[in-house]
C-alpha cells in the first residue's frame, strides 16, 4: 500500500511522521538525555526530505552520486536517527535503544563513519551548515570533471536559529550567495526559542533580507506541519539558480504539555507527558513500536523513487573508459595513499628559500600530477604562496576553477574546506599560523572526521619581526599538537617541506603545515624521506655523545651553528630534526629510542609554547623556547629579547653539561 509518496499526492502520511516523533522521545526517555523539542517539532521537515526528495539508497549509503543530508542541529540526532531507521537504512531499534551509549551507532550528536546514512559529523552549532557549502562546492566541480550523468546531486541542511546566530554560517553562507551555489537547499527550523528563552531574547534579524541581501533565495512555510507545503518548497528550491533557505515555523516540543517553550529543548520528557504525547498522535504507549505498516510505505517510497537511478548510474559507471574510472574510484576511495613520486622542485640559486616558498612549489608540482587538489586562502595567498598558478578561480561560471576565493572569512573556510574532503576531493586552507585561533573548531572537526584537509600556515614565529605580537605566533603549535589525529609539521627547509607533503598525500590525514616567512638555507643535511618519519638524525655525534639537541623550522640553522662551536669546545652533539612529533611519536619503540637514547641529555630549540617538549628533557632548564608574546621590532631584536641567540644557549648548555 503506498500512502501519501506518490507525486500526484504530495502529502506525506501522518502516521510515518508520527511513528518517527514516537521514536524520537522513546531514545531520549532510554538515554535519560536529548533534545525532544526538535524532534517532535521537524519531524514533518525531515520525513518530507526522506520521503519525496533525497536520492539515495539506505543499502549503500556511501554511493558516490547519493543527495547530502547535513543535520546541522545536530543535538536533534533522535530525530536523524529515527528517520534512517524508517528509512531503510543498517540501523536496528536495538542500536534506537543504545542511544548515547558507548561505542553504539547512534551517539549523542551525528557522526560520519559511525552511523549508516550520516554524512557529516555536525559538531557545535554552525559547523554543518558551513560543512555543507563545502559539499555543494565540491559537487559543482565534480560535476563539471566527470559530467552530470555521473555526479549530480544536492546538498540539504536542516538547522536551527543558533546555526544562524554563529559568526561562521554568516561566512560560509555569504560566500555559498556569492558562487550561486544552487544545489544547496537549506531548511530552517524556526521555532522562535532558543535553550534561555524566547529567541526575542537574543535575535531579532529579518532572515529573508540577510539571505537576499547574501545572493540566496528565500522561500517561506507558514506552518511545518503542512508537508505539502513544504514539499512544494523544496521542489521550487531544487529549480533555483541560487541556493535556497526555507524558513519553516514550526513549534517546538509540538504536543508536549511544554511546547512552544524553552523547557523542552533539551531535557526528557516525563513519563507523564510522553504518554500524553502518544495518546495525541495515537500512537500505542509502548517504546520503540513503530507500525510495520508505517515502516514499509516509507521505505518503499524512497525504493520506488530512488532505485531506478541507483540502477542507472551503475550502468554508467561501468561503461566508463579505464582512465576516467580510474579517477573517480580514487574519489571514491579518497582515503587511499597517494604517492607523489613525481615532484618537481626547482632548486633557488642561492640555495635558500623561505619555507612558504617551498610549500608554493611543491603545491603547484602537485597540482600538475593531482587533479583533485583544490582551495584557497583567506585573502593572502601573496603572501602563503597556496594557489595554484595553472588554474583560474573557482566560480559559478567556472566550476572547474582550482583556487577558492574564500575571502577574510577564515572560520568558514576551514568548515568549507571539511565539506570538500568529504565529496573525495582533497583541499588545502591557508592563512598566517597566528590566525589558526580562528580556524581551530574546524580544525578540530577535520580531526574528529579524519578528513585528509591540508591547512598550510605561514609567519610560523616571532620572527616575523615588526607587526608586533599579534602576528606573531606563541602559543599556535601546542594548541594544534593537543588535537587528537592532527598531524602538525614544521619542516626546516626545502627538503623537509617536500617530505611533509609526500607523508601528508601518503597517509591522507587531517594535516598543518607550519611553514616560515624568512629565507633559510637549503642544509645539505635535511633529508626528504628521513622527514616522513617525524624525526630523524640530521648530525650524527662522531663519537662519544655528550647531548641532543631537537629542533624544528628555522631555528635548524641556529642549532646547527651552535653544534659546531660546542663541538669545538670538545662536546659530541647529534641534531635531531623533529618536523612532526605526531608522526614520531607513532613510529616502533626501536627507532624512537634509537633517534632519542634514554638517559641522554636532551635539549630543545624551537621559537615557540615550551609545553610539547617537556616529555622529552628533564626540565624546564634544557627548553629554548617561547612562552610570552612577542614585540615588535627587527628579528635579531626579537631573537635576542628571548635570548635565542647561540652566545646564550651555548653557554646555558654547557653549564647543565657540566
Amino acid at each position: 500500500m503506498m500512502i501519501g509518496f506518490k507525486k500526484e499526492n504530495t502529502s506525506i502520511d501522518k502516521r510515518i511522521i508520527d511513528n518517527i516523533r514516537g521514536l524520537s522521545i522513546d531514545m531520549i526517555d532510554a538515554a535519560s538525555s536529548g533534545h525532544p523539542g526538535i524532534a517532535l517539532g521537524a519531524a514533518p521537515i525531515l520525513t518530507t526530505l526522506y520521503g519525496n526528495h533525497l536520492i539515495v539508497n539506505p543499502k549503500d549509503d556511501k554511493w558516490i552520486n547519493r543527495d547530502r543530508f547535513v543535520m546541522s542541529a545536530g543535538h536533534g540526532s533522535s530525530l536523524l536517527y529515527a528517520t534512517l531507521y524508517m528509512s531503510g537504512y543498517d540501523i536496528t531499534l536495538d542500536d534506537l535503544k543504545d542511544f548515547r551509549k558507548i561505542d553504539s551507532k547512534t551517539p549523542g550528536h551525528p557522526e560520519v563513519n559511525v552511523t549508516p546514512g550520516v554524512d557529516v559529523s555536525t559538531g557545535p552549532l554552525g559547523q554543518g551548515i558551513s560543512t555543507a557549502v563545502g559539499i555543494a562546492i565540491g559537487e559543482k566541480y565534480l560535476e563539471k570533471y566527470f559530467g552530470e550523468e555521473i555526479i549530480n546531486y544536492n546538498t540539504y541542511v536542516l538547522c536551527g536559529e543558533g546555526d544562524l546566530m554563529e559568526g561562521i554560517s554568516y561566512e560560509a553562507c555569504s560566500l555559498a550567495g556569492k558562487l550561486g551555489l544552487n544545489k544547496l537547499i537549506v531548511l530552517f527550523d524556526s521555532n522562535g526559542i532558543t535553550l534561555d528563552g524566547s529567541l526575542d531574547n537574543s535575535f531579532n534579524e529579518n532572515i529573508k533580507m540577510r539571505f537576499e541581501s547574501q545572493g540566496w533565495n528565500y522561500l517561506h512555510v507558514a506552518d511545518g506541519e503542512q508537508t505539502q507545503d513544504i514539499d512544494s518548497a523544496i521542489e521550487k528550491a531544487k529549480q533555483s539558480d541560487k541556493p535556497t533557505i526555507i524558513e519553516i515555523k514550526t513549534t517546538i516540543g509540538k504536543y508536549s504539555e511544554l511546547q512552544g517553550t524553552s523547557d523542552v529543548h533539551g531535557a526528557p520528557l516525563t513519563k507523564e507527558d510522553i504518554t500524553n504525547v502518544k495518546n495525541k498522535l495515537s500512537l500505542r504507549d509502548v517504546t520503540f513500536q513503530p507500525t510495520a505498516e508505517s515502516l514499509e510505505i516509507m521505505q518503499q517510497s524512497i525504493n520506488n523513487r530512488t532505485l531506478e537511478i541507483y540502477d542507472a548510474w551503475q550502468k554508467k559507471y561501468e561503461s566508463l573508459d579505464k582512465n576516467t574510472k580510474k579517477d573517480l574510484d580514487s574519489i571514491i576511495n579518497y582515503k587511499n595513499p597517494i604517492n607523489l613520486k613525481d615532484i618537481i622542485y626547482d632548486l633557488p640559486t642561492e640555495m635558500k628559500e623561505a619555507t612558504r616558498q617551498s610549500s608554493g612549489k611543491v603545491l603547484n608540482s602537485i597540482s600538475d600530477i593531482y587533479p583533485f587538489l583544490i582551495g584557497g586562502s583567506a585573502d593572502v595567498c601573496k603572501s602563503t604562496n597556496a594557489k595554484i598558478k595553472s588554474s583560474s578561480a573557482f566560480s559559478n561560471n567556472y566550476p572547474l576553477g582550482r583556487n577558492i576565493n574564500f575571502g577574510i572569512r577564515e572560520h568558514a573556510m576551514g568548515a568549507i574546506a571539511n565539506g570538500i574532503a568529504l565529496t573525495g576531493l582533497t583541499p588545502f586552507a591557508s592563512t598566517f599560523f597566528s590566525f589558526s585561533d580562528y580556524l581551530k573548531p574546524a580544525i578540530r572537526m577535520s580531526a574528529l572526521m579524519d578528513l585528509p584537509v591540508v591547512y598550510v600556515f605561514t609567519h610560523d614565529s616571532i620572527t616575523v619581526g615588526e607587526d608586533g605580537p599579534t602576528h606573531q605566533p606563541v602559543e599556535q603549535l601546542i594548541a594544534l599538537r593537543s588535537i587528537p589525529n592532527l598531524d602538525v609539521y614544521r619542516p626546516a627547509d626545502a627538503n623537509e617541506v617536500i617530505g611533509s607533503y609526500k607523508a601528508i598525500f601518503e597517509k591522507r590525514k587531517p594535516a598543518a603545515l607550519v611553514l616560515g616567512r624568512n629565507k633559510v638555507e637549503i642544509n645539505e643535511l635535511t633529508n626528504i624521506n628521513e622527514t616522513m618519519k617525524g624525526a630523524y638524525i640530521l648530525d650524527k655525534e662522531h663519537k662519544k655523545l655528550d647531548a641532543i639537541i631537537v629542533t624544528t623550522g628555522e631555528e635548524l640553522n641556529l642549532t646547527c651553528r651552535i653544534k659546531k662551536e660546542l663541538e669545538s669546545k670538545g662536546y659530541d652533539i647529534r641534531i635531531v630534526s623533529m618536523p612532526s612529533i605526531e608522526v614520531f611519536e607513532r613510529q616502533e619503540k626501536e627507532y624512537k629510542e634509537e633517534i632519542l637514547p634514554k638517559q641522554t641529555k636532551t635539549f630543545v630549540i624551537e621559537a615557540s609554547s615550551s609545553y610539547s617538549w617537556y616529555k622529552y628533557v628533564n626540565d624546564e632548564n634544557y627548553l629554548f623556547t617561547v612562552d610570552n608574546f612577542g614585540y615588535s621590532g627587527k628579528k635579531d631584536d626579537i631573537l635576542n629579547k628571548f635570548n635565542l641567540t647561540e652566545e646564550y644557549i651555548i653557554k646555558k648548555i654547557e653549564e647543565l653539561l657540566n
